[in-house]
């Protein structure tokens, strides 16, 4: 099964980094999916939430307000000025 290698950063941190089944962005344009094998991409991001899904199912949700993302090769890297997390209360 084909993974990402996904980065997720902001300007003074990682925020989550390993290998995912599939990553959404909140895209300017509209939500985003990102799955193995997509075209490469480069997106400005709006405000939203950033979602990760890790290969073992589990779900890494942050709230972002803008940055970009790029794709390109199976590597998904995420770029933000802050990401706070969710509160599980809001799913």
């Amino acid at each position: 099964m084909s993974s990402l290698a996904v980065t997720f950063v902001t300007s003074d941190r990682t925020v989550w980094s390993g290998s995912a089944s599939q990553v959404v962005v909140p895209a300017a344009d509209g939500s985003m999916g990102i799955l193995p094998g997509m075209q490469p991409t480069l997106a400005i991001l709006d405000r939203g939430v950033v979602r990760i899904h890790d290969e073992s199912g589990q779900v890494t949700e942050r709230e972002v307000a803008g940055g970009f993302v790029s794709v390109d090769a199976d590597v998904v890297t995420i770029a933000v000025d802050r990401a706070a997390r969710r509160d599980p209360a809001e799913r």
